[in-house]
């Protein structure tokens, strides 16, 4: 009888650990050249509507000060475009030139800074890059696990709080789908930034093309990094997703 491979059994394991709390869907995912499965929530919304309900309920039962503690969002349950417009990105068979000669090699890795269920960091992992997927959120991580199961070898999962988080290690890309919509988020970002980059390296960050996104191009050029902007058209909205490529100045 032919045994189930290794990959298969922790696939199963993971779907069903992930399946026992929440309504998974499984679809079949292009970037560019590259196709996968990829499995997410199936209604992000339930998600939400679930952790308003536990904090509604803390506040009933210990009172308001337990409720005035910031609700955690689970912003991890949602497929952001800015993860499709970054792995559109890194896939392109084109990179600019005024960028590091590579982005994703064999040679290269990578930090998936709020990597949610995954997307851009497995995109990354299948190109060849050895990829630390980190999430303040476990069940984040959870998926973004199952997600890169083809390439297991080369990737790792941490949580991570990336305001009081350090890490014993530098990358030579670090990612980040969406991660700029709070700006009291930014000088926490920053430093982290900066103490995580190999010299010469870069950060790329997916953007929507929100407010906060034009305030953030002045404030990161304040602070001493070269910015370059590019846009990458993506199939799940009919505008661009703005990416922002930092590097700091002194390198």
């Amino acid at each position: 009888m032919h045994r189930p491979s290794k990959t298969l059994i922790l696939r199963q394991r993971l779907l069903v650990r992930l399946g026992r709390k929440y309504d998974l869907t499984t679809e079949r995912v292009h970037v560019g050249s590259l196709s996968f499965d990829f499995t997410r929530i199936a209604n992000p919304d339930r998600v939400l509507d679930e952790v308003a309900r536990d904090v509604d309920l803390h506040e009933r039962l210990h009172g308001r000060q337990a409720a005035g503690q910031a609700m955690h969002l689970p912003y991890w349950a949602e497929l952001w475009d800015s993860a499709f417009g970054i792995g559109q990105f890194l896939a392109s068979p084109c990179l600019p030139l005024s960028l590091s000669p590579f982005f994703v090699s064999r040679v290269s890795t990578v930090l998936d800074l709020g990597c949610g269920m995954g997307l851009a960091g497995t995109v990354a992992a299948s190109l060849g890059a050895r990829v630390l997927f980190a999430d303040l959120e476990q069940p984040a991580l959870l998926f973004a696990r199952l997600n890169s199961l083809p390439w297991r070898r080369r990737v790792r999962t941490r949580q991570l709080d990336w305001q009081r988080d350090r890490l014993n290690e530098k990358f030579d890309l670090i990612i980040g789908a969406d991660i700029l919509y709070e700006k009291q988020q930014w000088p926490f970002l920053e430093p982290f930034w900066r103490e995580h980059l190999k010299p010469g390296a870069t950060v790329l960050l997916g953007e929507p093309g929100r407010q906060t996104g034009d305030l953030f191009v002045e404030w990161i050029r304040d602070r001493g990094w070269k910015l370059e902007i590019a846009e990458q058209a993506v199939s799940t909205r009919p505008k661009p997703i703005r990416l922002f490529l930092l590097r700091a100045a002194a390198d």
